[in-house]
């Protein structure tokens, strides 16, 4: 059966109980100084243990989140092409299962271990958000359409994420107390919502016209959906929000040639620089609250990337699993330890999570 690309679109699979590798990055761990808005220039080094975390029996695996307990989510390939959404923790990877169709993913988990994501239903022919809690994976519905997902969950228990309409129209979305809020757009008609604070704030991407082809960076707080603009180009969107009220994501510049990682803080957007030389672009996936940022930085054609961290003006190159056969990872997602969760490519060219430990605590 074939993968249906919706699950490939946001993410890239992985086996339960593979043994697991802890070694040094592959060379490029190294942290550099930001010049504003630019690229970067050697500062100071900081040095990763990265380690494989395996799949679920098949060649692909991605790490989506992490929690401060540094459990793991993601999607793995369970074999024959078939992705379902796992837990790695203590050491071991555990596949949650499905709402009954072929396939699952895990996008998001909080300081609780209740995790959040997309699953198809018997058939296939639908997929719904789900919230997994307590070893139980529990249907969270949509807007009416045929998909929806639960893209990040706070410690209160709010899920932040999106789903279709039956006019299949794609729209972001809040599940609180029970009930299920579509956030609108700001000006078109359709939104994604990546990330969720406390109390009553959404971060995300809407479009801004009636064709739905400018989107822009958006806070959604007390029923309003708020522009914040971006780096000049005409189009961006927002990944994550801490708890300081900061926003990251990713923006075009001017003359949209360019897209650049940014950080949003006391209203105003910046551009978190790249690493320089041919990477000459970035996307920001995360902040967490000690204002780590991590994302990716990749040449002008998404390809190579490598997984960064930006962090007090400078940016720290996570580097590839050793032997990588390609030159791609990515990061997506640092808690509040400065552990980061994401991919990496493998010495026999598989795409696998992967978990970033830094060895300096004290640098941080």
């Amino acid at each position: 059966m074939r993968i249906p690309m919706k699950w490939l679109a946001l993410a890239v699979p992985v086996p339960l109980l593979v043994a697991c590798s802890e070694q040094p990055s592959a060379p490029k761990a190294a942290e550099t100084a930001l010049v504003p808005g630019a690229s970067a220039s050697l500062h100071v080094a900081q040095t990763y243990t990265v380690r494989d975390l395996g799949t679920l029996g098949g060649t692909y695996s991605e790490g989506r989140a992490i929690n401060d307990a540094g459990w793991v989510v993601g999607m793995s390939d369970v074999g024959g092409g078939v992705i379902h959404a796992f837990l790695w923790k203590d050491g071991h990877m555990t596949d949650l299962g499905t709402l009954g169709g072929s396939y699952s993913k895990a996008l998001g988990i909080n300081d609780d271990g209740e995790i959040v994501g997309a699953a198809a239903l018997v058939g296939d022919a639908v997929d719904h958000a789900f919230l997994w809690r307590h070893g139980k994976m529990i249907d969270l519905g949509g807007l009416g359409g045929v998909y929806a997902e639960g893209f990040v969950i706070n410690n209160e228990g709010d899920v932040a994420g999106g789903g279709l309409t039956p006019a299949d129209a794609f729209y972001a979305a809040v599940w609180r107390h029970g009930r299920i809020e579509n956030l609108g757009a700001l000006g078109g008609t359709s939104s994604w919502a990546n990330g969720i604070g406390r109390g009553d704030v959404v971060v995300g991407g809407a479009t801004v016209d009636a064709a739905n082809t400018v989107w822009h960076a958006f806070i959604w707080k007390h029923g309003h959906m708020h522009d914040i603009g971006t780096l000049g180009g005409t189009s961006g969107g927002a990944s994550y929000i801490n708890a300081s009220g900061t926003v990251v994501g990713g923006s075009s510049l001017a003359g949209d040639v360019y897209e650049r990682a940014f950080i949003w803080q006391h209203g105003r957007m910046s551009d978190l620089g790249t690493l320089g030389g041919d990477y000459t672009i970035a996307y920001a996936q995360w902040i967490n609250d000690a204002g780590q940022v991590a994302g990716g930085s990749c040449t002008v054609n998404w390809f190579p990337c490598h997984a960064v961290v930006w962090y007090k003006g400078g940016i720290t190159d996570l580097g590839l699993l050793p032997g990588a056969a390609e030159d791609y990872s990515w990061a997506q997602s640092v808690n509040d330890r400065g552990l980061v969760a994401g991919s990496s490519v493998t010495a026999t060219g598989e795409l696998h999570a992967v978990l970033w430990i830094p060895q300096d605590r004290d640098h941080w």
